[in-house]
């Protein structure tokens, strides 16, 4: 990471995106900006966001996708819903950790039985007071998008926080790991 005075910046990170499989819908909360989800699932995809500024920024795509403004520490989905639920670089954007607790349980109960939970987030250290993360990413389609975000510093984000997190809340980690300055994380409902 870069230090300019207690801002961190990460080297471009290059993160190669692959298909979601599910026959079901997927539930993307965070997923205005860029619209990651949005632009591999199309028609699949339920987006929730909290601002309709992001939604509309993710919209220039034109991804199919179902469009949500709300937060996702309330849900307005019935339980069992959603096969798949994605937090794609949106936990940073979270910066208490009682609203992420909040937000991941509100996945644990949209999801059906054995549904799954994909989790991609940033290593947010402590000792900073922002975090500026850059990523190189490649679509499943051979489409390049490179995003630059800033959130909040000082979370003590890492995979280890989380996991820890998601067993807590009722989830089963299938597959998990550490890329230094990001992470991945898959797990079930159980």
């Amino acid at each position: 990471m870069e230090e300019q005075s207690s801002t961190y910046t990460t080297p471009i990170q290059k993160i190669t995106l692959e298909q979601i499989q599910t026959e079901g819908l997927i539930l993307d909360i965070g997923g205005g900006g860029e619209g990651l989800v949005s632009r591999i699932g199309g028609t699949k995809v339920c987006a929730v966001d909290i601002r309709i500024s992001e939604i509309r920024e993710a919209q220039i795509h034109r991804p199919p996708s179902n469009w949500f403004v709300g937060d996702g520490q309330a849900l307005c989905f019935q339980k069992n819903v959603f096969d798949v639920v994605t937090l794609w670089f949106s936990l940073g954007y979270m910066s208490d950790w009682s609203i992420k607790q909040k937000v991941l349980k509100g996945a644990h109960r949209v999801l059906g039985e054995n549904g799954r939970l994909s989790i991609l987030g940033s290593r947010i250290p402590e000792s900073c007071e922002r975090l500026i993360f850059w990523g190189h990413f490649t679509f499943p389609d051979g489409t390049i998008s490179q995003i630059g975000y800033g959130v909040s510093g000082g979370q003590e984000q890492t995979l280890e926080r989380i996991t820890e997190l998601l067993s807590d809340i009722g989830f089963k980690i299938r597959f998990q790991k550490d890329n230094n300055e990001w992470f991945e994380i898959q797990a079930v409902k159980i």
